[in-house]
C-alpha cells in the first residue's frame, strides 16, 4: 500500500526519504508544503491541495505529521497531544479530506531519531543536539545527517509517538 506523508519541514522530509523509506516503508511519498521559514503545516488550502495530489498519485492513505512543539497560533500553546490533534483537525478541516489522518510527533521528529539511544518522549531538537556535543551550531538538516551517519536505528520502545505512528502503519 502506498502512503503519503505531509511533514512540517525540509529536515523532516530528509529523515523520511533517507532513513524511514529505506528501513520501514519503501512505498511512501513525502511532501513538505509551503516555503522555508514559514509555518508550513497550517495553511488549509495548501494541505488540502497536497492531500488531493498525494491521493491522485496513488496513495491510499495520507498522514499529516504535526510536531507537538508547533506553535504557529499565537493564541494557543499545546502540551497535550490530544488537544493539539483536535485543534489541528478542526483548523484544517480534516473531515473534508478522504483517507487522511493526523499524527502528532512528540515533540519533534528529532525525538524519533534520539530514540536510537534513549527514551525520547517529549524531547526536542535541543536534546538531540546535546547528544553530539558539537561546538558549532547544528542546523536541523545537520542533525538528520548526523543521525544517518551514526548508522543507528530508531527504537519504537523509546518513543510513544513513534510507536503509535508505526502501529498505524502496521509496522
Amino acid at each position: 500500500m502506498k502512503i503519503g506523508l505531509i511533514v512540517e519541514g525540509d529536515s523532516d522530509k530528509l529523515f523520511f526519504e533517507k532513513y524511514f523509506k529505506l528501513n520501514f516503508k519503501k512505498n511512501i511519498i513525502v511532501v513538505s508544503p509551503g516555503k522555508k521559514g514559514t509555518c508550513r503545516i497550517l495553511n488549509k488550502q495548501n494541505i488540502h491541495k497536497d492531500v488531493q495530489g498525494l491521493l491522485k498519485r496513488g496513495c491510499e492513505k495520507v498522514y499529516i505529521l504535526v510536531d507537538l512543539d508547533t506553535q504557529c497560533d499565537n493564541n494557543r500553546q499545546f502540551d497535550c497531544i490530544l488537544e493539539l490533534k483536535e485543534w489541528y483537525k478542526e483548523k484544517i478541516q480534516i473531515q473534508k479530506l478522504e483517507n487522511t489522518l493526523v499524527a502528532i510527533v512528540a515533540k519533534e521528529i528529532e525525538s524519533w531519531m534520539l530514540s536510537a539511544w534513549e527514551n525520547s518522549d517529549n524531547k526536542s531538537k535541543e536534546d538531540f543536539k546535546k547528544k553530539f556535543n558539537e561546538k558549532k551550531k547544528l542546523t536541523e538538516e545537520d542533525l538528520v545527517k548526523k543521525f544517518l551517519s551514526s548508522k543507528k536505528d530508531i527504537q519504537k520502545e523509546n518513543n510513544k509517538s513513534l510507536k503509535y505512528f508505526l502501529e498505524k502503519l502496521g509496522i
